[in-house]
Order: structure tokens, then C-alpha cells, then sequence
């Protein structure tokens, strides 16, 4: 009977581990993949959700009433423009979290192509340009520019 080859045994040994590591590599890689993407699913609705939520609000009850006077540049009362200010924070926050989720590619460039579309209707209200100029240093420099870009490109 001939002798087992010992070296012969541990090259196929290695080489189907070699395969196998492969294989696991390969659905390491196809598992990232589809974890991404649900990930940026979510973001997107997530953005879409807080968005929804918060354009619903602004068209509802004191403040639809306190942003057509703003619009239309009347005077507001110290209250309204307390609540017009916490309107313009929470609107500058929100979007600031949309331009952080695209820089990280969470989002659809398509959606951050609408979005920006309509950041670029609000800055263009006076009040907003002012309330910007008074308060963008408490934002992200990355973000402070964009806004700012979007400004002096006509927004």
C-alpha cells in the first residue's frame, strides 16, 4: 500500500480553505452591500418622514398665521418672532441633517436635487437671509458654506 502523501493532503487542505475564505469574503462583501443600501433607505425616509412632519406643522394653526405676516414683511409681535425664530432654527436644523446625510451618501442625489431646490425658494425670503446672517455661526463650517453658496448663486 503506498504511504499517505502528508504534503500532498495539506496543499488541498489549504487550498479549499483558501476557496472557503473566498466564499466568505464574497458574502461579507454582498452582506455590506445590501446593509448600505438599507441603510440609506432609511435615511431617506427617515429625512422624508421629519420633513413631512414638519411642513405639515408650519402650514397649522399660530404659525401658518405668524409665517404669512413674515412673508409679507409685516410687523411681528415679540412672541410671533420668538415662535417665527424657533420656526427658522428648526428649519436651518432640518436642513442641515438632509446636507449631512447626502454628504455621507445616504441620500438619493435626486431627492437632494428637490430638496435644494426648495432651500433655495426659502433663503430667498428677506427674513430668512437676515435670521441666517444673525445665526449661521452655531452650524457646522461645511454646511455654513453650502447655505452660503446657495445664497450668493441666486438663492
Amino acid at each position: 500500500m503506498d504511504a499517505i502523501n502528508w504534503d500532498a493532503l495539506g496543499a488541498i487542505g489549504d487550498f479549499l480553505g483558501s476557496i472557503g475564505v473566498f466564499i466568505s469574503l464574497v458574502y461579507l462583501a454582498f452582506q455590506t452591500k445590501q446593509g448600505a443600501a438599507e441603510t440609506r433607505d432609511a435615511s431617506i425616509h427617515s429625512v422624508m418622514e421629519l420633513a413631512i412632519k414638519f411642513r405639515s406643522e408650519s402650514y397649522t394653526g399660530d404659525l401658518a398665521d405668524i409665517r404669512l405676516k413674515a412673508g409679507m414683511n409685516e410687523t411681528l409681535t415679540p412672541l410671533e418672532d420668538l415662535k417665527y425664530q424657533g420656526y427658522l432654527s428648526a428649519l436651518f436644523e432640518l436642513n442641515e441633517l438632509v446636507f449631512l446625510q447626502y454628504q455621507k451618501d445616504n441620500l438619493d442625489p435626486e431627492y437632494f436635487e428637490a430638496w435644494e431646490r426648495r432651500t433655495r425658494a426659502a433663503i430667498s425670503v428677506p427674513r430668512i437671509k437676515q435670521f441666517w446672517a444673525r445665526t449661521k455661526d452655531g452650524y457646522r463650517a461645511s454646511f455654513v458654506a453650502y447655505i452660503d453658496k446657495l445664497m450668493t448663486d441666486g438663492g
